[in-house]
């Protein structure tokens, strides 16, 4: 493990696995300190092995029930306990619920919100009540930042997938939620990082997904078409975890970090196509939707 003469606080929902187990791995081994959480603490504890005895690691549990905002406060209040301060936030912690609109039940829909979108707006609001006077104490501005949040969205927060209606929108509204906490913070020294990942080569195809429980007779042919992409992609993503906790610990030394970090190929791919169609859709109708629409100047 190396010595880090400049050691980062992070806190990092979701590190079980995926993503969030390989950014805290790396953080450890380049010697910062980091809190964890899981559904189960113990399963922390057996996944990071021997890193789980070092100084620098705390396991803490966040279940998504009705007390998350209770978890996320003893969480942020624990971390503080152990390592004095907290420098970087992820909200990581998330699955897919995968499926067409009519076969997603109301429930399903509700749940989604919860762990995608709803757990992360209280983590970061329990985190600032920290952070936002740490910053200020430490001079932070618009031009010196002191701490970031980063929000794991995905390119499906800034297009679309098929069969993915859902899970899009909690990232759409995570996205969200990162462009309005750069205003709210931008004058403390609190930077907001909207991650926005393609495919990466983890479990999300796998124990990190959920299909729709409701059944429309004709999306059967669709259906299982998509389940049999899905199946032949995973394990064949192109996105290596390691390489992307890389590049969150390379943007948390910077003096101005990214607001929007595309990662993968594949993601920036998407999301130039995206941005190409939505200029072609506003040339073409600005000359009846702009102006013409407004009371005269």
């Amino acid at each position: 493990m190396t010595q880090n003469s400049n050691p980062q606080v992070w806190y990092i929902t979701g590190a079980s696995g995926g993503l969030g187990f390989a950014l805290a791995k790396y953080l450890l081994e380049k010697g910062d300190k980091v809190a964890v959480t899981s559904r189960k603490k113990a399963n922390l504890e057996k996944k990071f092995g021997e890193l789980a005895k070092s100084e620098n690691f705390l396991a803490l549990t966040l279940t998504f029930d009705n007390n998350i905002d209770k978890q996320a406060a003893q969480n942020i209040k624990a971390v503080e306990q152990k390592f004095g301060r907290i420098d970087n936030v992820v909200n990581n912690a998330g699955y897919g619920l995968l499926g067409f609109v009519e076969e997603v039940s109301e429930k399903q829909l509700r749940e989604q919100f919860e762990v995608n979108i709803f757990a992360p707006f209280l983590v970061a609001q329990n985190a600032l009540k920290i952070m936002r006077p740490q910053a200020i104490s430490e001079g932070g501005s618009a031009t010196n930042i002191k701490a970031r949040i980063y929000n794991i969205s995905s390119i499906g927060g800034f297009k679309v997938s098929q069969c993915a209606s859902a899970y899009c929108m909690t990232k759409f509204a995570l996205s969200a939620l990162s462009e309005g906490l750069n205003l709210d913070l931008k004058d403390f020294g609190i930077a907001t990082i909207n991650v926005m990942p393609g495919g990466f080569r983890t479990e999300f195809f796998g124990t990190s997904k959920n299909f729709g429980d409701l059944r429309v007779k004709d999306y059967d042919e669709s259906r299982e078409s998509f389940k049999a992409i899905i199946n032949s992609y995973n394990g064949k993503q192109s996105g290596n975890p390691e390489k992307f906790a890389e590049v969150l610990y390379q943007t948390s030394r910077l003096e101005q970090p990214p607001q929007h970090l595309f990662m993968s190929d594949g993601a920036f791919r998407l999301a130039r196509e995206k941005i190409a169609a939505v200029e072609a859709n506003m040339k073409a109708t600005e000359s009846y939707a702009g102006s013409a629409v407004d009371f005269p100047s």
